[in-house]
């Protein structure tokens, strides 16, 4: 039996979590003060402390419900995943649903690690099925997921702050060439 969820707890946190992305528009998050969030979100100091240790407690539970779903989506439409084309697709529409929250958690003001972070999820797989599908060695398969990967959080970044122009099936197609090529180079 799942355990009983306090609705007042869940209303405390969403608030705390909606106001730091409304700050996060303004300012970095080494510029924001749990006083000032508490004050704009109408909450106590010592309600913050009961669930958060601190702003960046409080920004990782919002990446990582952000990359919880991302994942379950990834996983119900794993039967259709069949190419990097198809994860890239994939991400980029998961992305492009989310995108004001996005836009903050891949902005200067925000981790700029979390795409990155996303990215690495993938690894694991990506390596075996190169190692398998491509005859790659594990070392080969690792060293062409981070180089791609590097390339593809920038492509990803521009794509999202609407300095490329294109479409997301564009970019999906596009990454899907820049992978391919790399693989063939170290192949």
């Amino acid at each position: 039996m799942a355990p009983k969820v306090d609705i007042r707890v869940q209303k405390t946190k969403e608030r705390l979590k909606s106001t730091l992305l409304t700050l996060l528009k303004e300012k970095g998050i080494d510029r924001i003060s749990i006083s000032e969030i508490c004050r704009a979100s109408g909450i106590n100091r010592n309600t913050f402390y009961q669930h958060y240790s601190d702003i960046r407690d409080l920004l990782s539970e919002v990446e990582g419900e952000f990359m919880e779903s991302l994942f379950s989506f990834l996983t119900i439409n794993g039967d259709s995943i069949k190419s990097v084309r198809d994860i890239m697709t994939l991400l980029l529409e998961t992305i492009k649903q989310n995108q004001d929250m996005c836009l903050l958690l891949f902005s200067d003001n925000g981790d700029k690690n979390f795409l990155r972070n996303i990215l690495m999820f993938a690894l694991p797989s990506a390596v075996d099925n190169w190692v398998k599908e491509l005859g790659m060695n594990e070392k080969d398969a690792t060293v062409l997921y981070y180089y791609v990967m590097g390339g593809a959080v920038n492509v990803i970044e521009l794509w999202m702050k609407d300095k490329l122009s294109a479409t997301l099936d564009e970019v999906a197609d596009k990454l899907n060439s820049l992978v391919m090529g790399s693989q063939k180079a170290l192949a």
